[in-house]
């Protein structure tokens, strides 16, 4: 079998390592792919990248991209972002403190009824589909409130992004988590090397609710990496 390059995947806030595991299915044959899980409703789990000449590839879905270390990513020679960001807030002053403000009284709210905000931040992130409710038997809360703070104020380091040769980011045109106005004012952020895609009628969980979608592009990103020479083994 031949493997043409390793794949860590992140999922977002409120998320864990299920959410890959089709994608797993689908890439496995033909790429080392590991999956990262924060620890919200199992156990942590943080692959690193192996130490050969495989094609370093980042999956990152909303938060993710911020739940991946920083040495990853200067590694990483390709980067795909599902409805993901540098920054939550966006730019424009007005909409920033309205951001700003709407997910401090989510964070506030999830200190008295953590439960109760999770189950509507689902409700959002799967619109215009019907959420899928979390089995509660296991639930680090804890550090689900650190998170949702460390979203308030979380930046990537945009210089280190434009370091990376290729970045795609994937776009559901309905995502009422992270707008897609703000997405693109990632994208006018970053270098020439990146390419934006919006997929039509899709929310803010596109990569777990319409994988169909978004394996063109990512089959046809990842079909380019015999391009770049000899960083594939047996």
């Amino acid at each position: 079998m031949k493997i043409k390059g390793e794949i860590i995947a992140y999922h977002g806030w409120g998320f864990d390592r299920n959410c890959w595991i089709e994608w797993h299915k689908i890439l496995s044959s033909n790429f080392k792919f590991k999956i990262y899980d924060r620890g919200y409703f199992q156990d942590e789990n943080n692959p690193k990248f192996g130490d050969n000449n495989l094609i370093k590839i980042i999956f990152a879905h909303s938060f993710g991209l911020h739940l991946c270390p920083l040495e990853q990513l200067k590694h990483t020679k390709i980067l795909i972002l599902f409805n993901s960001f540098s920054e939550f807030h966006p730019n424009n002053e007005k909409q920033r403190k309205k951001s700003k403000y709407a997910l401090q009284l989510m964070i506030d709210e999830f200190k008295n009824n953590p439960q109760k905000v999770l189950e509507s931040f689902y409700k959002k992130c799967y619109y215009p589909f019907p959420y899928i409710s979390k089995n509660y038997s296991f639930v680090n809360w804890e550090k689900l409130e650190q998170d949702l703070s460390l979203l308030n104020t979380s930046i990537v380091n945009i210089n280190i992004l434009k370091q990376i040769p290729k970045i795609y980011i994937i776009q559901g045109s309905k995502d009422r988590i992270f707008k897609p106005a703000y997405a693109q004012e990632f994208v006018n952020q970053l270098n020439q090397n990146t390419k934006y895609f919006s997929i039509e009628g899709v929310g803010h969980t596109l990569p777990f609710t319409n994988i169909n979608s978004c394996l063109p592009i990512v089959n046809q990103v990842l079909g380019e990496i015999d391009n770049y020479g000899t960083n594939s083994i047996n």
